[in-house]
């Protein structure tokens, strides 16, 4: 008989597979420790199983740390406001990081009969938090010892946490890793304002980008399904209802360039955003009169002058409609669109230097953006791909000072420089959404790996060092609030 718990929803099964097209739920009595007594001695073999409930309130939790992810884990960690507490961990492992302070470590598996399982937890090497299901790549196979003696695999690339009441599913499905260059621009896992809706990036047979909707079944349970085969696309952003937008590259033709479609939640016909050169996009704000606007940057064609758009897609009465707005800055050429503390600015470089330039102010275009330069960044350095990184209303440019190695953190308004020792050599860095830093490095005087910090509003790296976890080791953070 298949083991369960209640729930908010009823009851759960002990293992519960995201519901795809042909793939059956995973509750049959292979889950419950009956029904695999190889040696016919009346024994039955315990194995792991994936826990039915998380065991914690989500809602008390600032953010999760894994600790001891090994080499083969991503250089990276989010929530770093939070990674002083690193102090008090010991082993390896999923933990949560509590609102109160505390450290709960956090397991994923028991075994088959209920007992606790310290062994055969999954290694997760990324999180992505939205706001009705946190979701862990896990690569992980879930062993499932057999009557003839033989063990089946089950896969279970993604962990879905139900974050309202803690019940957890996988799937065979993972999640791409887009790797560190542009994180924010091709982050993989998006949501509409309510998280009814989720879509995630992954990856078919033939290793090419495939995105799938992620919506509650009519138990409640995850169900997942590709969006279309034939989809492959570069990026994609959400608005606040769950209409996708996405940019692929063109099949008609090379001189078509890069492709930008707005795919509705209703299944309504596609929409083709015009242009041939869309590289970058934004939704507008979760609520209000823009949470269904997408903002495209078009043209700018490299160099300077910056002769390119902004091209407006707001959502009337269920339809799409397009306005362009000429945006010229004779001496730069800039991209991206960050929020910052007084409207979205795009980052640009020109004869001058480098600077912001402030594109959008609650959701309506600046023709004539105010520009903001940065003062001391001798040269800017790539890390990544990349020599900044944006979160949390603030923007961090890396590179060369007048005393050395500098982040310069901007808010469209103030910018504050913090120094880097030059003996680390900066590996990665990832914003926060508190708008943090967190820093991945070599110390070439000891030829260790450092791990740092610098905690949203301060103005000096803090290093990480802490007892009983290796430098050599990974920590991935994800804030979840």
């Amino acid at each position: 008989m298949n083991s369960s718990i209640p729930t908010r929803r009823g009851t759960l099964p002990r293992c519960a597979f995201l519901a795809l097209a042909l793939l059956v739920a995973c509750g049959s009595a292979n889950n419950s420790g009956t029904g695999n007594d190889p040696d016919g001695n009346g024994q039955t073999q315990k194995y792991a199983v994936l826990r039915p409930n998380i065991g914690i309130d989500l809602a008390q939790v600032a953010s999760f740390a894994v600790v001891g992810a090994g080499s083969g884990g991503q250089p990276f960690w989010r929530g770093g406001d939070s990674a002083t507490l690193l102090a008090t961990l010991e082993g390896r492992g999923l933990v949560a990081l509590m609102l109160n302070g505390d450290v709960s470590p956090v397991a994923l598996t028991e075994m088959s009969d209920g007992s606790t399982s310290t062994t055969n937890q999954p290694d997760i090497s990324a999180i992505y938090a939205t706001p009705q299901w946190v979701l862990m790549s896990a690569g992980w196979q879930l062993p499932q010892p057999q009557a003839d003696g033989q063990t089946k695999f089950l896969d279970c690339q993604t962990i879905a946490v139900h974050r309202p009441d803690g019940a957890m599913y996988c799937a065979s499905i993972g999640i791409r890793h887009t790797g560190t260059n542009g994180e924010d621009l091709e982050y993989p896992v998006h949501a509409n304002s309510s998280g009814s809706v989720v879509f995630l990036l992954s990856a078919d047979s033939l290793n090419r980008n495939i995105v799938y909707k992620l919506v509650a079944g009519p138990k409640g349970e995850p169900s997942a399904s590709l969006v279309d085969a034939k989809l492959h696309p570069n990026w994609f952003v959400v608005n606040a209802s769950g209409d996708l937008l996405y940019q692929a590259n063109s099949t008609a033709s090379a001189q078509d360039g890069a492709l930008m479609e707005i795919r509705p939640v209703d299944g309504a016909e596609p929409v083709t955003v015009t242009g041939a050169h869309n590289a970058y996009a934004i939704a507008g704000a979760p609520t209000g009169t823009n949470a269904d606007t997408f903002y495209a940057v078009n043209g700018g064609g490299g160099g300077w002058p910056f002769d390119g758009i902004i091209r407006v897609l707001k959502k009337v009465d269920g339809v799409f409609q397009e306005t362009n707005s000429a945006i010229s800055m004779p001496d730069m050429n800039c991209s991206g669109l960050f929020p910052l503390a007084d409207g979205h600015y795009m980052f640009c470089g020109g004869q001058s230097g480098l600077h912001l330039a402030r594109a959008l102010v609650d959701g309506q275009v600046q023709t004539s953006p105010k520009i903001v330069g940065f003062t001391g960044i001798l040269n800017p350095n790539a890390v990544s791909g990349l020599p900044f990184r944006a979160g949390g209303g603030v923007f961090y440019l890396f590179g060369k000072g007048a005393n050395g190695p500098t982040f310069a953190r901007h808010n469209g308004l103030v910018q504050t420089d913090i120094p880097l020792s030059p003996s680390i050599e900066l590996l990665n860095m990832s914003a926060t959404t508190s708008g943090g830093l967190d820093i991945v490095g070599v110390d070439n005087t000891t030829n260790s790996k450092v791990r740092a910090t610098i905690k949203p509003g301060a103005t000096e790296v803090t290093i990480l060092s802490a007892e009983g976890v290796s430098l050599a080791e990974v920590v991935v953070f994800t804030r979840i609030n």
